[in-house]
């Protein structure tokens, strides 16, 4: 098929394209309703079979969390699908993306809707079931026109990213260090920019125990976690550096049970965020620091969990020229 026919060939599925999309986006995949992505990975099983030499579907890692309550439990995500054309070829290209949406089953943003002939709002469709749909029909008009077996390709849709992607991790470096290049279908920019580089990420849970007492009887006997954590917080926070492109994002606090009783325990949970590798190891540092000073209050004891599950994404020479050359075909086309 020539450039010219698969050109068209493309336009001649914007409407296919538009219904799967609407018909996608009906089904609700947030990270945590298991039943629902189980639905969605049907779908794209069913859609990226035909393409593929081989797939299959697999388990996440359960991977233990503190939640908002301080308590440590598994958390379980949705399948994986990962499925392989041409794995002996010399030219080995990863493409990822991700089923799952932020939208709860409970939510009420649920339906999507055709605003106009350039927009549509749903849940997931631009992160990225859109993005998915794009993926899966440049792969079918490339099936068209390839003729040399010279480029093979993976492609990998995980059920976690939302939450950081931590039971889909040890996948996802397994199959980018098989790869020439790598992928990831995500939207662009407002403007139509893609994007090359990005920060680094982590999310943490923060927890302080103080002691319990009467606030009426003997308040002086407790130690107050709330009070302490109120503390943690603003220093946490602190860490802020907009020169430097570190956010911190004090996002959740709870604490505390009755009236009547000082609250011993306190927990705080926050993401940070930032451009390099030397400050994420220097961030840890201020963390652990953190933690120790508090736990050196006569009384109260901290503990930190999670960690910096996202390194940086910098432009290297290689990610440049792979960039234009993505450039350079857009301008083309």
């Amino acid at each position: 098929m020539s450039q010219k026919n698969i050109e068209g060939w493309i336009a001649s599925q914007q409407q296919s394209m538009v219904d799967q999309l609407m018909h996608l986006s009906s089904i609700n995949s947030g990270t945590g309703n298991l039943e629902g992505l189980a639905t969605i990975c049907d779908e794209y099983y069913q859609a990226f079979a035909p393409l593929s030499d081989s797939i299959e579907v697999l388990e996440s890692k359960s991977v233990q969390r503190v939640n908002h309550l301080g308590q440590a439990n598994f958390e379980n995500y949705g399948k994986i699908i990962s499925c392989v054309k041409r794995e002996d070829a010399p030219i080995q290209i990863l493409l990822v993306g991700h089923m799952d949406t932020v939208f709860p089953k409970d939510y009420h943003f649920q339906s999507p809707k055709i605003v106009d002939e350039s927009i549509i709002h749903g849940p997931g469709v631009a992160d990225m079931k859109g993005g998915i749909l794009v993926m899966l029909n440049a792969l079918r008009a490339f099936e068209q026109v390839q003729t040399d077996n010279q480029l093979g390709w993976r492609v990998i849709l995980n059920s976690d990213e939302e939450t950081g992607s931590h039971g889909s991790a040890d996948l996802l470096s397994s199959a980018a260090k098989n790869a020439h290049a790598g992928l990831i279908y995500e939207p662009a920019l407002a403007d139509g920019t893609l994007v090359g580089a990005r920060k680094g990420s982590g999310n943490f849970t923060l927890t302080v125990h103080g002691i319990a007492a009467h606030a009426g009887r003997e308040i002086s006997k407790g130690r107050n976690a709330i009070l302490l954590m109120s503390e943690a917080a603003q220093t946490i926070a602190s860490l802020s550096d907009a020169k430097r492109g570190i956010t911190v994002n004090v996002a959740r606090v709870t604490g505390g049970t009755v009236f009547n009783v000082v609250p011993d325990q306190a927990v705080c949970q926050f993401n940070i965020r930032c451009e390099t590798t030397g400050d994420q190891q220097s961030l840890a540092a201020k963390l652990d620091k953190i933690v120790q000073e508090l736990s050196a209050r006569e009384g109260y004891s901290a503990v930190l969990s999670g960690s910096f599950s996202r390194p940086p994404k910098v432009i290297t020479s290689a990610n440049k020229l792979l960039m234009e050359w993505v450039g350079l075909l857009m301008f083309l086309a």
